[in-house]
């Protein structure tokens, strides 16, 4: 699996790609500690949000993830988990981050991220 490259941002507003980019990181931060703190399903256990990709109207929003245990079953079954859950992400990014809109979530397997454990602090 290649390199995923990030499309240039074009736009009158030059402050526009900054823009997608914080809240990018936003979204990043505050999904990866829903998967850290509030849900309790095994499914989800090991999993760590690699890199989120704003559509350029922001309508939508892609996730990549990766897994610290990582089968063909076991993807599937997390795939599958967060297709399911997509509105609750939703409804938590809503709830935490000041937008007007919330994009429409999906979620995609990352196989050519490596996991890595958050320093502890």
């Amino acid at each position: 699996m290649g390199n995923r490259h990030r499309r240039a941002r074009h736009g009158t507003d030059p402050g526009a790609g900054v823009r997608a980019l914080r809240l990018e990181l936003l979204f990043r931060e505050e999904l990866s500690s829903i998967l850290d703190g509030e849900l309790f399903d095994a499914r989800f256990e090991g999993v760590q949000v690699t890199l989120v990709e704003l559509s350029r109207d922001g309508s939508r929003a892609r996730i990549w993830y990766c897994m610290k245990h990582h089968d063909a079953a076991r993807v599937a079954e997390t795939q599958a988990a967060f297709g399911r859950a997509a509105a609750y992400f939703r409804m938590r990014l809503c709830d935490a981050l000041p937008l007007k809109r919330t994009p429409e979530l999906s979620f995609r397997y990352d196989p050519a991220a490596l996991f890595s454990k958050p320093e502890d602090v």
